[in-house]
Parts: C-alpha cells; sequence; structure tokens
C-alpha cells in the first residue's frame, strides 16, 4: 500500500477511506466535564432492564435535540448530516456487530427504533473529526447490542472486512483492539481499528455509550495526523450529559 506523505495527500486519501467506510457519518465535511457513572466503566449492568425514568426511548424530534450543539461546545464546527441508511456486510458473522458500527441511519441488529447524527470539526486539533450518532431501541435491545459488540471484539483482533460500503466499496478492518473507555452512563465500550481501502489506511476510535435505552456512538478521525485520533473529552462529556438529561425529561412526560 503506498505510503501517504503529505499532509494534502493524507487528508485526501482520508477522506476517500472515510467515504467507503462511513460516508453517511461525515456528509458534508469541510474538513466540559465528564460525568461520572455508578456503574463501573466499560461492564454492563447486571440483571434485566426496568421500566422507569431513565428507561426512555427517544424519538422524532426528542432524539435529534438531545444532539450537542456547537453553541454548547467551544472549538468546534457542526456540521448536519442526514446519511441514508447504508449497513455494509461482514465476511465473518461473528464481526457484524462491529460491521454494523460503520452503519448509518437505523439499519444494523437489533435494528434502532430512531436516529439522529450530527459531525464535529475541531478548531483547535487540524483534521481532527468526530461523528456523533444517537440511536434508540425498544425492550433490551441497547443491551443486546453492547453484548454482541463485546463478544465481537474478543473474537475479531485480526480484523474483518466489509462489503457494500457507501459507493459499493470494499473495506478491510485490521488491527482491531478495545481500549478502555470513557466514564458516563450504565455501560461503555471503546476500540481502535484500522480500515484500509483504494490503496490507503486510516485509523479510526469508535466509543459506544449506552443510557438506558439509547446509544450514543462516537467515530472519531484525525485527517492530518492519524496518531492523534483521540475521542474529545468536551464534547464526548457534553454530550453523555445533555443526553441523560433529554432521558430524564422524557421519562417525566
Amino acid at each position: 500500500m503506498p505510503l501517504i506523505t503529505t499532509p494534502a495527500l493524507r487528508r485526501g486519501a482520508a477522506l476517500a477511506l472515510a467515504g467507503a467506510t462511513a460516508a453517511a457519518l461525515l456528509t458534508g465535511c469541510t474538513s466540559g466535564d465528564k460525568q461520572g457513572s455508578s456503574t463501573p466503566t466499560g461492564k454492563p449492568l447486571a440483571g434485566p432492564e426496568k421500566a422507569g425514568a431513565g428507561m426512555a426511548v427517544l424519538r422524532g424530534d426528542t432524539i435529534r435535540k438531545a444532539l450537542v450543539t456547537d453553541s454548547e461546545l467551544r472549538s468546534y464546527q457542526a456540521q448536519e448530516i442526514s446519511p441514508p441508511n447504508v449497513r455494509p456486510k461482514s465476511d465473518r458473522e461473528e464481526c457484524r456487530p462491529l460491521a454494523d458500527m460503520t452503519a448509518s441511519g437505523t439499519a444494523r441488529t437489533p435494528e434502532a427504533v430512531d436516529f439522529a447524527g450530527r459531525s464535529f470539526v475541531s478548531t483547535d486539533t487540524p483534521g481532527l473529526t468526530t461523528t456523533v450518532s444517537l440511536f434508540s431501541y425498544e425492550g433490551d435491545d441497547a443491551r443486546r447490542t453492547f453484548t454482541d459488540v463485546r463478544k465481537a471484539l474478543a473474537t475479531c483482533g485480526a480484523g474483518f472486512t466489509t462489503s457494500g460500503n457507501s459507493g459499493g466499496s470494499t473495506v478491510k478492518y485490521v488491527a482491531v483492539k478495545e481500549e478502555e473507555a470513557p466514564e458516563g452512563g450504565d455501560e461503555a465500550v471503546s476500540w481502535r481499528m484500522t480500515g484500509t481501502a483504494q490503496g490507503s489506511s486510516m485509523p479510526m476510535l469508535v466509543t459506544a455509550v449506552r443510557q438506558g435505552r439509547n446509544v450514543a456512538v462516537f467515530f472519531t478521525l484525525n485527517l492530518l495526523d492519524p496518531k492523534k485520533t483521540d475521542l474529545p473529552e468536551d464534547l464526548h462529556g457534553r454530550q453523555t450529559a445533555k443526553l441523560a438529561k433529554a432521558i430524564e425529561s422524557a421519562g417525566r412526560s
């Protein structure tokens, strides 16, 4: 695979690869305090979910309004996205949950009830882009999603390949490795993987946070300096807090 040696070339190749792996997440892209949790980070809750204020399923305007905005953050430019449902297929069934995390819209297993997303470009760290996607689920499907992702991470370290991505590209994911997830929500999981397509490669960091029956997914790329592909703490913290507030408010209505 050819080396990407200049910022301009790196950016062009990264955008091409991002388009293949998650174009819907980056559509139109031109380039806080953490909230604590009473549940150990990265570990699933024990026992069945119980109905209550924290189990509200966000839909429609409610889930869209739960997205953090650039006016609530410092040093970010928000980019609105309206992705179609695109669900890549994995060549390894056991890795399907990770392939689903590169999909857009509600298409995944279990299928989400609703979806909303917004991309954020850092004005402090050139090249750093994080797309936040919110998903809502019925019943126990949010928890099942996390269970499936953890099983996939335990068996897919050697990587997997997806087809049917945006534009019909085939993407091979290598060096899939779980990382320590940030605090927040009922449970969280984070992993880093590198996608290769059309002679280019790009590392990406995916972090998912479950709050009741709703899930926030943070998809981070650094188009100019891949070694600095890290989830911004302020963006994660404020989005986690805003989602929790939206769920609490919906549960009272």
